[in-house]
């Protein structure tokens, strides 16, 4: 449950000391072109990003649902403790699912770029009420990976990357998980905000690879 800030609660103090990290799964899914794309007629561009943003709900299962909307991007938050059925190779396999579009599916779905990151440094609060939210230093990661992502691209923090790799080698059909092999990496970035240089991994579109 998230917790609301509420600096007139006189026991806030107590709150914020209570407050424990929520790791999980971050992604950020922005549509790639979104500006071009209002060119087009109103109906026309309103129905290919509902499409996009239907089948990025699909794709990760549809019952993970954004946390929030930015602009022209969708933010997920995924707690460890939600994680049931799926594992960070399931997750991979659904963000894959969303760059690999065909030139047919290119009709009805945009491009999109995804960053991927596993999150230790996150805590479940707000500062709206009744408005759930995340904060934490390992989401403002996840969003300075989004930028340098490029159309048909997962860029990844490390640990999301190691949690992938671990699991994709006790994979006993790796077979169903051909990408993973192809992932780029480690390449360290500097981003705002952090003193060390972060290493960054990447797998691209199979029609960029």
């Amino acid at each position: 449950m998230t917790t609301y800030i509420d600096p007139l609660n006189p026991d806030w103090k107590v709150l914020i000391a209570s407050i424990k990290r929520t790791p999980g799964y971050c992604f950020f899914i922005d549509i790639v072109g979104s500006t071009e794309l209002k060119n087009e007629n109103l109906d026309e561009w309103i129905i290919t990003f509902y499409n996009t943003f239907a089948k990025v709900r699909s794709d990760l299962y549809s019952k993970f649902r954004p946390i929030k909307s930015l602009g022209d991007a969708l933010m997920f938050f995924i707690p460890e403790e939600n994680i049931r059925d799926e594992s960070p190779l399931t997750l991979f396999a659904g963000l894959r699912s969303m760059i690999d579009i065909s030139n047919e599916e290119k009709k009805y779905f945009s491009n999109v770029k995804i960053a991927a990151a596993f999150c230790d440094d996150a805590y479940d609060v707000t500062f709206l009420k009744d408005v759930p939210d995340i904060y934490g230093k390992d989401i403002d990661l996840t969003a300075r990976l989004l930028s340098v992502a490029q159309s048909q691209e997962i860029i990844m923090n490390k640990t999301f990357y190691m949690r992938l790799r671990k699991r994709y080698n006790e994979c006993a059909h790796k077979d169903q998980f051909p990408e993973v092999e192809k992932i780029f990496g480690p390449w360290p970035q500097t981003f705002e905000g952090f003193k060390e240089k972060v290493d960054i991994y990447k797998s691209m579109g199979r029609a960029l690879s």
